[in-house]
This record gives C-alpha cells, structure tokens and sequence, in this order.
C-alpha cells in the first residue's frame, strides 16, 4: 500500500490587531494654518471637536497643540504650541469680493494621497454660503475633507478666508465649496485677545506664494479612543475626515 501523504494542517491565521475601546489613536486629520510668529493657529472647530489630543509635525518632531479657543456656530478654533514658525499667514483687511481669485491651501484626503501639502485655484461665486449664511462665501475651488481648517487666500498671500465644508459631493453636486469670511475670522480672534497682522498690498510671485503656504500650513492629527470614533462615525452631522481603517 502507498503511504498516504499526512494532511498538512493549515497555518493560524493571525489575528487581527483590534485596539482596545479605551486605546487613543491618530484617527482623523485636518489642515489649520499659523496666524503670528509664536505659534497661534487657526483650524474649524470640527476637526478638533472632541479629540483627546492634537498633534503636528514641526521640523520633524510631533508637536502637541493645545486649544486657546472655540467657536461653535462658525466652526472655528485657536489653537497654539510652544514653537516658531518660519512664516505665518496675514489675515485679509477686505472680505472676498465676487469673481475674486482665491488659492487653498491644505491636506485634502489627508495623507492617502501623499503627505505633501496641496493646493487648487478658483475664483469666489457666492457672497454668502450654504442657506444665505453671510459669515461664510462660496468659492469653486476644489475642497475635500481634510482640507477643512487650511487658509483660503488671495494673490497676495492674505487669508480671505478659512476652508470649512463642501456641500452635496455624494449627490454629484461639484464646486458648492465654502469659507469663513476674514471680518468672522479677525472678529473671533481678536476677541481672544491675540494680535495678529493685517494683509499685505503687494501681489507675491509664486516662489513667495509656495514658501508661505508650505512653511505656514500645518497637517493636524486629531487622537480619538475607538469608542469615541464609533461613536461619531454614528452622529448624522459628523464632518471630521476619518483615516479610512475606520469609516
């Protein structure tokens, strides 16, 4: 008789690394931008709603960043670290004007895409946003989640604006992107009595321009227990920008 070859029994599967409800973990992520040379910054409120730490990266090292203040109805946040930045963004004297230029400046899709900064050029087409909001503007500047807290500027580099939602992309409805508008922004910071600069009235060449948006945006991290992002993930109004491992 031909001996019967042994059956090989089959290779355990590993298990999957499952965190634990109470673990904190790096589990969305949003753009924000400095406002002064000692590390104030500015981002929505939403993207850091909730989280239990926030992070950056500044010269190759994590940063924690800690929240100054919030202002729910315009979804804005201040938040600040102990560094010193290269350059920060001037904040624009004027709203945006109809048919203005505009540049945004941020992380769409946060690192998925590449962990470089982006950027996408429009023109602003609405002065109010989503339901005759007039704090907010309507620019067809591509925005995705993750770009939400970046700076929206001009030709010459003053913020106009902050990125704060895209309205109707899972209907098919494109360019509905919106901004805060800078007199809701210098408002809410001035009230937090922090000092910031006022717009330049000189256009900058694109050297200038790459050199502010890549030195003075900033990727945030926001850290979240798993019960917290299972939680959210359930809220119908959640607009934070989940690390696909746990949309």
């Amino acid at each position: 008789k031909k001996k019967q070859p042994k059956k090989q029994k089959p290779k355990k599967q590993e298990p999957k690394v499952i965190a634990g409800d109470d673990e904190v973990v790096p589990a969305a992520s949003g753009s924000g931008f400095y406002i002064t040379s000692s590390g104030y910054m500015l981002t929505n409120n939403h993207v850091i709603e909730g989280c239990r730490k926030i992070t950056f990266t500044h010269n190759g090292t994590e940063v924690i960043a800690n929240v100054i203040a919030t202002d729910s109805k315009n979804d804005l946040a201040i938040l600040k670290a102990n560094v010193r930045p290269k350059k920060f963004y001037k904040i624009s004297n004027e709203d945006p004007k109809l048919l203005e230029d505009v540049i945004i400046a941020g992380y769409p899709l946060g690192k998925r895409v590449s962990s470089a900064i982006k950027t996408s050029k429009g023109s602003v087409t609405s002065l109010a946003g989503y339901g005759d909001n007039y704090s907010n503007f309507q620019t067809d500047a591509a925005l995705n989640q993750g770009n939400s807290g970046g700076p929206i500027m001009n030709n010459k580099g003053n913020v106009v604006g902050v990125a704060v939602a895209n309205f109707g992309k899972q209907a098919g409805v494109e360019s509905f992107n919106f901004g805060i508008k800078s007199s809701t922004v210098k408002t809410f910071v001035s009230s937090n009595d922090i000092n910031f600069t006022t717009g330049s009235k000189m256009d900058l060449n694109n050297n200038q321009l790459s050199s502010l948006i890549t030195n003075a945006t900033i990727y945030l991290e926001c850290w979240l227990t798993v019960a917290d992002i299972k939680r959210i993930i359930n809220e119908e109004e959640n607009k934070k920008a989940f690390y696909s491992d746990y949309q």
